[in-house]
Order: C-alpha cells, then structure tokens, then sequence
C-alpha cells in the first residue's frame, strides 16, 4: 500500500465505549474485583491507610478469585507511603528438594501439574510484612470482610465458572470438592460460594497472623497435600520462606520518575529501556495509533526485550542490568530500528524468553497524599498447579514452570529458558509482573500494573505511554488497543478482538512484520492522581474489574 497515506490518522477498528473514570477524593481502588473493592473501601471508611486498603483487598480477592488470587501463590509490591518508596518480593521460592536437574527424569508436565509444581508460597508473608512496616490498623480488621466473604459466600460471576469448568480435569479431589456443587455439578453464573473450610485459614491469620500458615496446622495441611500430589515441599521449606525487601528501578522520563520493579521481575529492565528508547528517537512525533508509531512501538518493545535473556534471580545470578540500560547499548539499540520495515536482530542468548501464564491480577491503590500500592500477584497458570489443599480449601500454585525446568527444551508455554534461571534450592523464578509507581514533585501521581505473562510488560509500557507522552485521559488510555513484541519470536502480536483496521495491517505487514492475532490480551489496572487535586480510578475493559472509594 502506497507511503502516500502516511500522514493520515489512522484509528484502530472497531470503536471502543470509553467510560469516565470513577472520581474520589480521598482514596480509589482498582481491581479485578468489585467484592474486594467494597472490602477495601470499607476499611478506608475506617481509617486504614493505603496499605490496610490492599491488604484487605488481596485477601478478598483470594477468596473470590482463587484462580489467580490465593494465599497460595506470590507476588510483587511497590509501595510508597510518605517519603518511603519501597519494593516488596514475596515470590515463591523453589523447595530445598530441588535442581537445576529437578524436572529431567520425572514425568511429562510435572512443573505445570501437581504436586511437583508448586513453589513455597509467598502471599501470607509478604501482606504480613507490608503490615507490619506500613499498616495503620489492627492486622485483625483487615481479616473481617474476607471472613465474611468466605463464610457467608459470594456470588460467583461468569469468568469464576469457566475457569473453574476449564481446570475440572486437572482437579485434584479437593479441588472437585470445594469449588463444585454435590456430584461435581457445575456453579452457575450468580450462584452463592461459601468457603467455611477458607475461612477458617482466614480466620488462624486474623488471630495469630501468618504463624498457623508457615509453622501450624495450615502448614501441615499444605504440606501433606502437595506431598499426597507428588510434591516435596516440606514444613522446614514454609518456616524458612522469607519475604525479600528492595529498592526500586528509576527512570526519570519526561519530568516523572517512574519507579519500576527490579529482578526477580524483568519488567522494570525491559520498560525502562523501551522508555529511554522513546526519547531517543522521539516517536511521539507520531500520531497516535498511526501504523509509524505502532511500528515503532513493536521495534522498541523487541529491542527492549532482547535483553530479559540475561536476567534471573539477584540472591542467585548476577543481572547486567547497568549494561542494558546504559546510553551506549541503548543508542545502538535506537541506529539498529528502522522507519521502514521492521529489522531482525541477533539473540543475546542462544535461549528463547520463558512466557508466564495469564492467570494474574493487579490491585492499584492511590490515595490524595500521594501514598501508594501497586501490587501484582500470581498462582501462574489457571488455579497454579490444581492442587486444592484436603483440610483448607487453599488453591495451590505451579509457580516452578516459571523456572528453566528441562534445560534446552520448552516449558507449558512453548519456550525455552535461560541459563539465570535453572532452578536452584530457595531461589526464585523470573517473572514479568511489573507494579509501578510514578511520582511528580515527589509524590505519587500515578499507580499502574496488569496480570497478563509477557504481555504484562508491553502493557504497563504501553500505558505509561498513553499517559505520560500521549496525554491520554486515563480510561482511554487503559482500553486504547495494544501490541505486543517480545523479540522471539519475531512477531507482531496483535488483539484479535481489538485489531487495528485492515489499512494499519497492512501498512504494517508492509514494514515486513509478521502480524499474529491472540485472543487474550492483558488488563491494566490505574488510579492517577491529578493536578488539581482529584483522584481518579479506571479498569481494562479487556476483564473483570472494578474500582471505587472515598
């Protein structure tokens, strides 16, 4: 198709419902979760801080959302509350039983199902710990609506069923037993939860915080379960997890500092180095959506991702990060895209890039002070590992694929891993979730994060993007369509349900990508903070979500 159209804006079909953003002025929530929402605008109306308010909110979450959502799994959190601008990881950790040779003898798929997939699990530790250096209230009030949530029931939605209907073959008994009716029969789309068995968990952590889930009776129930399902976690594996505190990666863009994740997640590296390729080669002279920004945004996203290969565990592997972000890689990076056709680069590596399930979810929490949560956590793949826990009820992660588990050969995703990341005993698999903060004059202006595996990356990116250099309002820039490049393979991956229109495909079939529809995409999730004062809270209409607050 002829250049001659190349100053025309072209918009990606077809048109999107935007909404107004929800509006507060004290503290808003955004979230998967409109029950986890209401828990947590319940204990600001209490006096909880930011941090009480994502507490709260991720213990709902795991309850109403066990897919993605419970204690069983991990995760990552950025905090900011007055001055202290903190990065709390409470990924799982890879049991003492295991090594880099963990996975070669033993049966297909055994770090996607089962016992043997299931890391120590890090969510308990890391809400107690986030508690204990930021909370406001009693850690015993913050229990009061999951309690009640999981005691009293929920009505469960449209997405809580067919998940739960897509993972009933992997099932383990307990697994069949809890989340189905008599005789497995299926929940329907309105139907009641309870989780007594749950709540019971909840409630040993409301009266002696996270002791029963590491040291006590949960902990045995947790072991013994995943031992029954083949796994070696141990008790002395869940008394020794410990959460892991760090400092942020900063990047100062266009007058923001954006604090970004550091490793275990290689979101922080890949995004800002596709931020310190936007001003070097200025795409924002560009209209937006065109098919010349959307190329230049896939090339951008390529060249920041060759890099993720180097990447793994800081306590066990030595990251180059200063390598990756400094001006002379990076300016090599910028002379190598081209504004014609899209141009294939040498790996790093020899490995392809581990892709993480989608089974993720993001809580943001923003109030008018400028204090902040961005938090994403993760059980990896559809209920993790599907092993429900006999006596609790407590939905068991897979988190151990995310590992180099075969060397040389791919994982659940069809990808091979780097050498970083070999499983090693205590150590924690990379990952892409990516919370981030951004802060003006000092304070949170901005708290943004997804689920998403890979994607997750070129999601935040891209919405940071639409934000800061687009000057999108905030729910169109969370809805705006995106794509996404991962370096390998060499692909354009765009929406199916939100692709461009055929001008901008072919227009960018002409730069010689090779265009790849997927049906799923990530979900941000955004409260932003605005000049004058009012906070203002959006979700990705791609899922479920919900906000709201004072």
């Amino acid at each position: 198709m002829s250049r001659f159209y190349a100053s025309i804006l072209i918009l990606f079909a077809p048109i999107f419902t935007l909404a107004i953003p929800f509006e507060g002025s004290k503290v808003l929530i955004s979230c998967q979760s409109p029950y986890a929402v209401q828990a947590g605008k319940n204990i600001a109306a209490k006096g909880g801080n930011a941090v009480d308010v994502a507490i709260t909110v991720a213990l709902s979450q795991a309850v109403t959302s066990p897919y993605f959502s419970s204690i069983g799994g991990g995760g990552f959190a950025m905090v900011k509350m007055k001055k202290d601008l903190k990065v709390l990881d409470f990924r799982e950790t890879a049991p003492a039983a295991t090594d880099s040779n963990f996975y070669v003898n033993k049966p297909a798929k055994s770090s996607q199902n089962g016992g043997l997939a299931v890391g120590v699990p890090g969510i308990p530790a890391g809400l107690w710990a986030l508690h204990q250096k930021y909370g406001k209230l009693h850690w015993s009030r913050l229990l009061e609506e999951p309690i009640r949530l999981a005691s009293k029931g929920f009505q469960v939605s449209g997405e809580w069923v067919k998940r739960t209907e897509k993972t009933r073959k992997r099932f383990n008994p307990a697994g069949k037993k809890y989340f189905f009716k008599k005789k497995e029969k299926s929940y329907k789309p309105g139907e009641t939860l309870k989780q007594k068995q749950l709540s019971r968990v909840l409630k040993e952590m409301r009266n002696r915080n996270i002791v029963s889930f590491y040291k006590g009776i949960v902990a045995r129930d947790i072991v013994k379960s995943v031992q029954s399902a083949g796994g070696v976690m141990t008790l002395a594996d869940l008394k020794n997890y410990k959460v892991r505190w760090l400092d942020p990666l900063t990047v100062d863009f266009r007058g923001y500092k954006v604090n970004l994740m550091p490793p275990p997640s290689s979101g922080g590296v890949v995004i800002a180095s596709a931020l310190k390729l936007v001003d070097k080669l200025k795409i924002d002279k560009f209209k937006p959506l065109s098919h010349q920004e959307l190329h230049h945004i896939a090339e951008i996203l390529s060249r920041s991702f060759r890099g993720r290969s180097l990447l793994g565990d800081p306590d066990f592997h030595n990251n180059p990060i200063e390598h990756l972000l400094s001006d002379k890689y990076l300016s090599a990076m910028a002379k190598s895209i081209d504004d014609d056709e899209t141009e294939k680069l040498k790996p790093l590596l020899k490995y392809e890039y581990p892709q993480e399930s989608n089974e993720t979810t993001h809580i943001s929490v923003l109030d008018k002070d400028g204090n902040a949560v961005s938090m994403t956590i993760t059980l990896n793949g559809n209920y993790g590992s599907a092993v429900v826990t006999d006596k609790y009820g407590i939905s068991m992660n897979n988190e151990m694929d995310d590992f180099t588990t075969l060397p040389g050969k791919p994982n659940m995703y069809g990808l091979i891993q780097g050498q970083g990341n070999y499983v090693q005993p205590g150590k924690r698999p990379l990952s892409s979730m990516s919370p981030t903060l951004v802060e003006k004059n000092g304070k949170v202006i901005l708290a943004i994060g997804s689920p998403g595996g890979p994607k997750i990356i070129s999601s935040v990116f891209q919405g940071l993007y639409r934000i800061l250099v687009s000057k999108f309002e905030l729910d169109r820039a969370l809805q705006a369509p995106r794509v996404h490049h991962q370096f390998l393979p060499h692909k354009l991956f765009v929406e199916k349900n939100f692709k461009p229109s055929a001008y901008v495909l072919e227009e960018l079939k002409d730069y010689d990508h090779i265009i790849e529809e997927h049906l799923w995409w990530s979900r941000l999730y955004a409260v932003r903070l605005r000049g004058d004062g009012i906070l203002e809270a959006a979700f990705d209409s791609r899922g479920e979500g919900a906000v709201g607050g004072l």
